[in-house]
């Protein structure tokens, strides 16, 4: 968990054209392959520098982009990937998407009618620390796009689909490192996005498998990692933060689905390297996110 001021907690309706149905909605039912928990409800208020505008049925909404008064916003990024051997179809085009991902981030927000003042990514490379060891995980620190694009490529480059065993993979772990980001602190406003890219369920929390240096950063169990997510007092913005899933419907992930907040999962096929996930679909939902 960082130091510092804890990100803003300002109300964000979710925003819905191009995500998933809300559950719950009439067009869930009928069709929605993706599932989520956000709020179905915009804020009370319409939010300093935001307008607001006429909602398709007439009424008042404050899912308006905001207009420049001069609020700066900041974006954070994690991504959490299984780099573990099935992802092996996958790999590749992570690499080669990361070369382009500020760029098409970029238009698809500026499409939106967004404009974000600071974008910084990370990554949180994942395996399996039952069969991997302290090879299990590699971190990355926060990269500034574009300044920093370079360094971020290269990260990602080195990324190598091996190991894992037999699945389930810790991504819990890996989820819980990127909820204790060190979030940036700068901006009037800002979002903090993690990203989860698995095509493997999750093996519970287990505090014996996990290297005594990392032990401070992840909780012990399930029920004290959801807790992590909604705490107000903790490092993520009540309203602020975004939890976007790859993976697939099973242990960790529905369980996460079910009960937190702000989460839009999009179902992968178990052992399939998330080869049917489209990587438009990845830039729209973080464009959605912000």
């Amino acid at each position: 968990m960082s130091d510092g001021p804890r990100p803003d907690t300002e109300t964000v309706a979710p925003e819905l054209a191009g995500t998933p149905e809300v559950a719950g909605t009439p067009e869930a039912e009928a069709a929605a392959p993706a599932e989520t928990t956000e709020p179905a409800a915009a804020d009370s208020g319409t939010q300093a520098g935001e307008a607001p505008v006429a909602a398709a049925d007439g009424e008042q909404s404050s899912l308006a982009a905001p207009v420049s008064r001069g609020l700066t916003y900041a974006v954070d990024i994690v991504f959490c990937i299984d780099v573990t051997g099935s992802m092996d179809p996958i790999i590749d085009a992570v690499k080669a998407n990361a070369l382009r991902f500020y760029d098409d981030v970029q238009s698809n927000l500026t499409a939106k009618g967004k404009n974000v003042d600071e974008l910084r990514v990370r990554v949180v490379a994942f395996r399996d620390f039952a069969a991997d060891g302290e090879a299990a995980m590699d971190e990355s620190p926060f990269y500034r796009l574009p300044d920093e694009r370079s360094a971020f490529s290269d990260f990602v480059s080195g990324l190598v689909a091996e190991g894992g065993g037999d699945a389930p993979e810790s991504g819990l772990e890996a989820v819980a490192l990127a909820m204790n980001s060190p979030w940036t602190t700068r901006g009037d406003r800002r979002r903090q996005v993690i990203v989860v890219w698995t095509d493997q369920p999750a093996n519970p929390l287990d505090p014996s498998a996990v290297p005594a240096e990392l032990r401070t950063r992840v909780p012990g169990d399930f029920s004290a990692l959801t807790d992590l997510w909604e705490d107000a007092q903790g490092p993520l913005g009540s309203s602020s933060k975004r939890l976007i899933l790859f993976a697939p419907d099973g242990p960790g992930w529905s369980d996460i689905s079910g009960v937190w907040e702000n989460v839009v999962h999009h179902p992968s096929q178990a052992g399939g390297g998330l080869s049917d996930v489209d990587y438009g679909t990845i830039i729209d939902s973080i464009g959605n996110s912000v």
